[in-house]
């Protein structure tokens, strides 16, 4: 029978309605459907060109689907068609005017120097700012605007780091030469990175636009929940790593959770690699390097 046919009794057939309790149900048995059978027919997979973008898909253990949804979202910027985005394009899909700022972050994606970004590039960010922590972000900051690359930030730098973090609106109490007196410890008329990091606990505003970019560059990607469960994998892998560093290598014992997780595929078997996480990292590099 067709659509709106009568059913034996009177009245418009309509499917009947299922108890809450199936409905749970129901979408249990889908995660288990979706996690055994979904990798043979959840859609087209994504191949990724570059070892870069293979390296930081798999650092962050990207699942096919994270994939695809990384793609379809690269798709829907690229309105030409052509393949690769410009400046333009990726931050009028972040709502950012551009600045200097913008486009030393823009710079930090576009590895080859082309001046847009293909969508290996667009997956490798994920591993660069989207995973900065905050004193990355304050590092990346820092050294973009330590010209000269003395390791301190004068007061024509400093000056130039609030008016462009700030798109020449710079919300900073005061002149900026009393800010360098307030916040230079050691009275040498320049700040270190040390000072840098009490100036944004102080004066968070200052540099916020810095990290209120991260945020909207990771809901355009993965979305807040997909972030939230990387993160969430790195702390695990993490303190895995550090158990078997305790105990010669043994793996820790698995949660009930994690062994049927794993069994019905509600759980990525695939590990984050936090060293290649961490190598990544703009304040590691830094430590390492002092």
């Amino acid at each position: 029978a067709g659509a709106g046919a009568k059913k034996p009794g009177g009245g418009v057939g309509k499917p009947p309605s299922r108890p809450k309790g199936k409905r749970r149900q129901r979408g249990f048995l889908s995660r288990v459907w979706r996690g055994t059978f979904g990798r043979f027919i959840g859609g087209e997979k994504v191949v990724l060109d570059t070892a870069d973008a293979r390296e930081a898909a798999e650092a962050l253990a990207l699942t096919d689907n994270q994939l695809r949804t990384l793609k379809r979202k690269f798709e829907t910027i690229d309105i030409d068609n052509s393949g690769s985005i410009d400046s333009d394009e990726f931050f009028e899909m972040l709502g950012e005017k551009r600045s200097p700022f913008t486009d030393a972050l823009f710079a930090l994606i576009d590895a080859d120097g082309s001046g847009t970004i293909d969508f290996d590039e667009y997956v490798r960010v994920l591993i660069s700012y989207c995973m900065y922590t905050k004193e990355d972000i304050l590092r990346f900051c820092f050294d973009f605007f330590d010209v000269d690359k003395s390791g301190t930030i004068d007061e024509k730098e400093f000056i130039e780091l609030c008016k462009t973090v700030n798109n020449a609106a710079p919300m900073f109490p005061g002149n900026f030469a009393n800010a360098i007196e307030m916040f230079d410890v050691n009275d040498d008329g320049l700040i270190d990175f040390g000072e840098f990091i009490e100036i944004d606990r102080r004066f968070p505003l200052v540099l916020f636009p810095a990290f209120r970019l991260q945020s909207v560059m990771q809901k355009n990607t993965l979305g807040e929940n997909g972030w939230k469960r990387i993160n969430e994998a790195v702390v695990k892998q993490q303190q895995r790593n550090d158990y078997m560093e305790l105990h010669g290598g043994k793996e820790p014992p698995q949660s009930m959770y994690e062994k049927y997780g794993k069994m019905f595929g509600l759980v990525n078997k695939k590990k984050v690699h936090v060293d290649k996480i961490m190598a990544a990292r703009p304040a590691v590099a830094a430590k390492m390097g002092d």
